[in-house]
C-alpha cells in the first residue's frame, strides 16, 4: 500500500509541474512556433478530466494538483493566443 501512495503522489506532482518549463520558455522567448496547439489542448483536456475525477472521488490532493496543472495549461494557451499573431 505504501508504494502505491508514493507512485500516486509522484504522478500528481509530475502532472502539476509538467508545463512549467514550457510556460517559462514561452514567456522568455515570446514564441510559440514550436508548440502544437492540438497537443496543448489534449493535455488541458486530460487535466480537466483528472480534476473532475478527483472531484467525484473527493481526493483533495488530486483536485489541487490538477487545478494547478490546469492553470499552467491555460496560461500556456493564453500565451499561444497572444504570441501566435
Amino acid at each position: 500500500m505504501m508504494l502505491s501512495s508514493v507512485v500516486a503522489t509522484l504522478a500528481i506532482v509530475l502532472n502539476c509541474v509538467q508545463q512549467i518549463p514550457q510556460v517559462y520558455k514561452t514567456f522568455l522567448t515570446k514564441s510559440v512556433k514550436d508548440i502544437s496547439l492540438y497537443s496543448l489542448l489534449l493535455v488541458l483536456s486530460n487535466n480537466l478530466l483528472w480534476l473532475l475525477h478527483g472531484y467525484f472521488i473527493l481526493d483533495i490532493s488530486l483536485i489541487f494538483a490538477c487545478a494547478i496543472g490546469t492553470v499552467f495549461n491555460v496560461v500556456l494557451l493564453a500565451f499561444y493566443h497572444i504570441y501566435s499573431k
